[in-house]
């Protein structure tokens, strides 16, 4: 765990600060020759761990370097998405080719030794100490320093700090678990570590992996523990961005649903669809939300609180942005007819994506077009795109999700440039689109200093009604549900939420926009699939669902290679590093 390079990491540090404050000391001596009073070379303002934290806003500060970690590198700071997530559900297909470990993330045969996947696991464990550091001290301050009328403050402090333990957990759980809990039964294979305490040691570093079950049933008991400290608390101001009592049962729901404990999640996820005050945004507020525009807004129920840093770039500690935009960033027109990079412009969508959403309007580019230009654009083909999405006979969430080469524009250096067939693509016959959400449609990601300030949306009630439609089926609720599915399409449509439209389907094995094997007749899938695309949860549907093999069949191949799945690739592999440092952790299958 990143733990034990964090303690190894503290070793070394205190050996060379010793050795720095030893020659300082020589130097200071030597220019105090003359005199033979002691020299005092502490430093009295400095912090310690016999003066800090001392205060509620000293935990404060500890709270915040524990929502702070969500988005560093290894995490929604840079690696999640271009790197992880958008690689093994194929949302996205590589441009980049530089990379042998990267393509094969795509090709879901990742590798113990990749670096990305390697960042992802230590930054998880980052999150986790954080925030059990945070709830030790604040054990000790309540126990020692705290006033009576600190109490309510305390508690408002350690609700947060349970909730967000539980939300590293969950990225630990659905990356590397093993098995899965299938109508409340199983889970008896390798979870992660739990680890509750502050290790002080390398001894103490020395973790086995708990069970799935255990696992999960940890992040629950969290959970409840933060739905007590945080009830009846609500939000305001610039402490939008915490967690509240609606976020904790809406991770409680969406954690009962990937238990299969139907019963309990409806309860949950019912409770914040009647009493959160929550409602689906409009279409228009919806298609903007994604690029800094109309943040907490009234379908959020927690996000991750970004801004644009010009002081440090995205992805770093020191960063209040992320530098996730790099990689997804849009390629356009250049001066010269061909293909730019608008940032480093690594990955596009997967061709078979603009397919999925019910795209079938021909290619912009006619058979034997030989060079990327849009002088060789089909003049046809853009006014039958345009058609198809005024008359939405494609699903209009393609184009929140994505920009349409040689239809839709870009900003750069304040101009209007068109978007272009993706960045060294070469094969001119491959749907090469560009991503639109998370990333700046104001300008490039570079003129922000690659620290995009969009928010990313964790759990908004579009979510929740998908999952609430998935507990009712399974409770036997068939009617309920399919009405629940059909809001999420009426928004996508433009049409009122709670009344029948001229979109709805009418069952649950009805026609969507997918033709597939996999989507085609399965609107709670095709659903959750179209409308948080690009959000990063698909993966962990496909993960939970078990339909891996049925994915990499329809995606087939990425530009690096045929996608070679196995059922082992449900659990990525337990970094080599991690192997190396702790003697009591066991790797996953198939590696």
């Amino acid at each position: 765990m990143r733990l034990i390079q964090i303690i190894i990491e503290k070793a070394m540090y205190t050996h060379i600060k010793v050795f720095l404050k030893a020659v300082s000391f020589s130097m200071l001596l030597a220019l105090a020759s003359c005199s033979d009073d002691f020299v005092d070379v502490t430093n009295p303002d400095a912090l310690s761990t016999e003066n800090y934290p001392g205060s509620v806003n000293d935990l404060e500060q500890l709270l915040t370097g524990v929502y702070g970690s969500q988005h560093v590198t290894g995490l929604y700071g840079h690696n999640m998405f271009g790197k992880i997530l958008y690689m093994w559900s194929h949302t996205a297909d590589l441009s980049w080719q530089g990379t042998p470990t990267w393509i094969a993330l795509a090709q879901n045969n990742s590798q113990p030794n990749d670096g990305f996947l390697n960042a992802t696991w230590q930054d998880s464990w980052v999150g986790v100490q954080r925030s059990n550091t945070l709830l030790e001290n604040l054990a000790s301050y309540r126990e020692n320093l705290a006033k009576d009328s600190e109490q309510a403050s305390l508690n408002l402090i350690e609700g947060q700090a349970y909730f967000l333990r539980a939300w590293y957990y969950y990225n630990l759980i659905n990356i590397w678990g093993e098995s899965f809990i299938i109508d409340g039964h199983g889970g008896e294979g390798k979870g992660v570590p739990i680890m509750t305490e502050v290790s002080s040691s390398l001894d103490e570093t020395q973790l086995p992996r708990a069970t799935v079950r255990e696992v999960w049933d940890f992040m629950i008991a969290d959970l409840k523990e933060a739905e007590r400290l945080l009830d009846g608390n609500s939000w305001s101001g610039n402490d939008l961005y915490k967690a509240d009592v609606w976020a904790v049962k809406s991770f409680l729901g969406k954690a009962y649903v990937y238990t299969q404990d139907w019963n309990n999640a409806q309860s949950y996820l019912n409770d914040v669809i009647t009493n959160s005050g929550k409602s689906l945004v409009p279409f228009d507020t919806y298609k903007e939300m994604f690029n800094g525009n109309n943040e907490f807004n009234s379908e959020s129920l927690y996000e991750l609180n970004l801004n644009v840093d010009m002081t440090a770039r995205g992805g770093s500690a020191t960063s209040m942005g992320s530098s996730v935009g790099m990689v997804l960033a849009p390629s356009y027109v250049g001066d010269n007819g061909s293909a730019a990079a608008s940032a480093w412009s690594n990955v596009f969508p997967h061709e078979k994506n603009i397919q999925r959403f019910g795209f079938d309007e021909g290619h912009y580019f006619p058979p034997g077009t030989e060079q990327v230009s849009p002088d060789n654009v089909d003049p046809a083909y853009v006014s039958n795109s345009i058609e198809a999405r005024d008359n939405q006979t494609v699903d209009p969430r393609l184009w929140v999700s994505c920009l349409q080469p040689y239809v839709d524009s870009m900003i750069v250096s304040g101009g209007k440039r068109a978007i272009s067939h993706y960045l060294d693509i070469h094969e001119l016959d491959m749907e090469a689109w560009s991503f639109r959400k998370y990333i700046n449609l104001e300008g490039t990601e570079t003129e922000i200093n690659m620290a995009n300030g969009s928010n990313f949306y964790w759990l908004r009630l579009a979510d929740i009604y998908l999952l609430y439609a998935e507990a009712l089926i399974n409770n036997g609720n068939t009617s309920d549900a399919l009405e629940y599915i059909n809001k999420v399409k009426r928004r996508a449509y433009g049409y009122p939420v709670d009344v029948p439209s001229p979109v709805d389907y009418s069952s649950l094995s009805d026609n969507t926009m997918a033709s597939d094997p996999v989507l085609m007749n399965d609107p709670l899938k095709y659903e959750r699939w179209a409308e948080l695309f690009g959000e990063g949860h698909w993966w962990f549907d496909v993960r939970r669902w078990q339909i891996g093999d049925q994915e990499a069949n329809y995606y087939e191949r990425v530009r690096g290679g045929t996608i070679q799945w196995e059922n082992t690739d449900y659990a990525q592999p337990i970094p080599i590093l991690e192997l190396n440092a702790n003697v009591e952790m066991e790797q996953n299958p198939g590696y």
